[in-house]
């Protein structure tokens, strides 16, 4: 999504809240626009501390906005059965994280008209704030609403088009995957229309400045450009997901590796098993039962002259349900686990035995030997 870093600022409704470094661009640069041109414009003979401090509010609260949209995305996702791993703010607006793709139509469909829906009723709000007795006669106030009631009904309008991966577009995609009951056939369809409105976009932009117009339409271009790579890129990802959702953990999983006692020191972990031997994550044990998962990730977070007194189970994932897997559980089920904000491999178990475990290594040299078989 991004080459910046993020920032985590919040939890709300227990989901993550990240800001990436590359909003704090687009926030400057919407605020100085507001500031220095739309303001002035609008309401003039005002200070430049007031249009100062209207930029800055004003798009504080667009970004709000943008934020309950991807909220109102993620509680429907999470009440639909998903579980959303963080909502992200970034330089093209926001974006919800989910550990998989929904599994039916209905629950797409719902999650995708849920954020449109939030923008609308923002709309709605901001005018009808605008129009309150008291805040009416203060010019400067209803500008700004009224322009944030601009905003959240274009922002609403706009993520309704059906272009792949808008909203409009998840909207398509699952009218279409319940009409064929063929996902990946959906996803091509609404992704190959979501690769027409962005070249349309482009098109605009193109067609306004060699026509001398505004070159605010260069954000056409740039908008369009970007939502036809995304489009690109999602109906790929999803064929990805098809290939792999036919491949079970069990013929691309590890032999497994020497099992860690709960109670071993972390400097004796590291040294002995981690730095020393080819594995790079461990299956943790206490009185011969499995009770985590440890790996270079875990040893991150606690600095080395704490090494000897810290015990491995302290700092393991020990959420069982999210690193325990059975043979037959597919590889596209597992992906979100090996992100690398997550814990990077999951364990194989059958029948109560520890029969292997799947690595990122595991599935990338899997994807290699894919490509090799598709060039072959």
């Amino acid at each position: 999504m991004s080459v910046f870093p993020s920032l985590r600022i919040a939890k709300v409704f227990g989901i993550p809240v990240e800001v990436n470094g590359s909003w704090f661009f687009v926030f400057f640069l919407v605020a100085m626009t507001l500031t220095l041109g739309y303001f002035p414009q609008t309401v003039p003979r005002l200070s430049s501390t007031a249009y100062a401090i209207m930029g800055a509010i004003t798009t504080l609260l667009f970004f709000a906005s943008v934020f309950l949209h991807e909220l109102a995305h993620s509680l429907v996702a999470r009440r639909g059965g998903l579980r959303v791993t963080r909502v992200t703010l970034f330089i093209f607006g926001g974006v919800s994280q989910m550990d998989r793709e929904p599994q039916r139509p209905g629950v797409e469909l719902r999650m995708a008209v849920a954020g449109p829906l939030m923008s609308l009723v923002l709309s709605g709000a901001f005018y009808g704030a605008a129009r309150i007795p008291g805040v009416s006669s203060l010019p400067a106030v209803v500008v700004v609403l009224e322009y944030l009631g601009i905003i959240n009904l274009s922002l609403g309008i706009f993520n309704l088009l059906p272009g792949f991966p808008l909203d409009g577009g998840r909207v398509l995609r699952a009218a279409l995957w319940a009409a064929t009951g063929d996902i990946l056939k959906a996803t091509r369809w609404a992704s190959r229309m979501g690769q027409i409105i962005g070249m349309l976009l482009v098109g605009v932009a193109v067609f306004g400045v060699v026509l001398g117009r505004s070159l605010d339409l260069v954000w056409f271009g740039v908008i369009g450009w970007f939502i036809s790579g995304l489009a690109t890129a999602a109906y790929h990802q999803q064929v990805l997901r098809t290939r792999l959702s036919a491949i079970k953990v069990a013929e691309v999983m590890s032999t497994v590796p020497e099992l860690i006692d709960a109670e071993t020191a972390l400097d004796h972990f590291a040294h002995g098993y981690l730095l020393a031997g080819e594995h790079q994550h461990f299956a943790v044990i206490r009185e011969g039962a499995i009770v985590g998962l440890i790996g270079m990730e875990n040893l991150k977070s606690v600095p080395p002259v704490d090494w000897p007194q810290t015990r491995v189970g302290d700092v393991a994932y020990s959420d069982l349900a999210g690193v325990v897997v059975p043979p037959d559980a597919t590889v596209e089920s597992i992906l979100p686990r090996l992100e690398p904000d997550g814990p990077g491999a999951v364990l194989v178990q059958e029948g109560g035995r520890l029969a292997g475990v799947v690595t990122r290594a595991d599935v990338i040299a899997l994807l290699g030997r894919m490509d090799e078989s598709a060039r072959t």
